[in-house]
């Protein structure tokens, strides 16, 4: 008799167990539980992203999962249906390490600080800026013991699928900068290219490890006051346009921003060296004046008036 097969993501507890502040806008949490021994996928985590489910202030959270915190295929969609507030709320994040511990694992997350405009909060900087050892949370991500090889690394969370690219291009803002230094410490020597991120300050400047020849290069925004997304863009062109030797098509590219400066970035690199974005992978991580993830957040601010006459 075959083995039914499982649905590769589960429910994770876990709790908190360290905070520490990185730099003026990042911080990392570290969480930690028995549940997380069964977190993971094979191989290098690259750009993996989990979900946290996060309660909406003062309210329990409806339990999500079955026994062992498995989840059917469509448990999204059933999450949706639910009402506010034990619904609570998704935000997608990408793991930047993991650890076996005595007791599971631990597991870091970086968060970007958000900052409150006109009112509007960002649940998930809220929640991040709030959170102590103890603080519990729920993860959805990939169950290792449900991954076979057959298994898509997508369905996994893991989208950097570069094929035999040896020369790669990777961009992305402060909410990508996790997932960008995830993937070049799995990167081969032999693999070249450049790696640009920009963050809202230079104090964000980080340290990156990779044993491969891209170049990395940090943008800061401020002391410049430079718009989102302008100094990515001009950086981005001018590294296609100098390469030596030139990026051919058949170059891999993985970019992560908000989701305009995305599209201008997929537009200009389709232009400039004739790149097939369906071998690429162009992730609207956020859009300005949304709340959730990517282009499909809700937009969020006073409701637009009449139109006018």
């Amino acid at each position: 008799m075959e083995r039914a097969e499982v649905y590769p993501l589960r429910v994770f507890g876990a709790a908190v167990v360290a905070v520490q502040d990185l730099s003026p806008h990042f911080r990392r949490i570290t969480f930690a539980g028995p549940d997380l021994a069964a977190f993971g996928v094979p191989g290098p985590r690259l750009d993996l992203r989990i979900k946290l489910l996060l309660p909406v202030p003062g309210h329990a959270l409806l339990p999500l999962g079955g026994p062992g915190g498995l989840l059917p295929a469509g448990w999204y969609q059933e999450w949706l249906r639910r009402e506010q507030p034990g619904r609570g709320v998704i935000r997608s994040y990408t793991v930047r390490a993991l650890r076996k511990a005595q007791d599971g694992a631990e597991l870091d997350v970086d968060f970007v600080h958000h900052p409150t405009h006109d009112g509007v909060s960002a649940p998930a900087s809220d929640w991040a800026r709030a959170a102590v050892p103890g603080t519990p949370i729920v993860i959805i991500g990939p169950n290792a013991d449900a991954i076979t090889a057959d298994t898509p690394r997508s369905d996994t969370g893991i989208r950097w699928d570069p094929q035999d690219a040896g020369r790669v291009l990777l961009a992305g803002d402060e909410t990508a900068v996790p997932a960008i230094a995830a993937i070049l410490e799995g990167l081969p020597p032999e693999v070249s290219g450049h790696a640009v991120l920009e963050v809202p300050d230079a104090n964000d400047v980080g340290t990156l490890t990779t044993s491969s020849s891209v170049q990395v290069t940090w943008l800061a925004r401020n002391p410049l006051g430079a718009a989102r997304g302008e100094l990515l863009v001009r950086a981005v062109s001018a590294a296609v346009e100098t390469a030596q030797p030139p990026y051919p098509p058949q170059t891999y590219a993985w970019v992560a921003a908000e989701a305009d400066t995305v599209k201008s970035l997929r537009r200009h690199l389709v232009s400039r060296i004739g790149l097939d974005p369906r071998r690429s992978e162009f992730r609207a991580y956020w859009s300005l004046g949304k709340a959730g993830s990517g282009a499909n957040g809700t937009p969020v601010g006073p409701a637009p008036g009449p139109p006018a006459a």
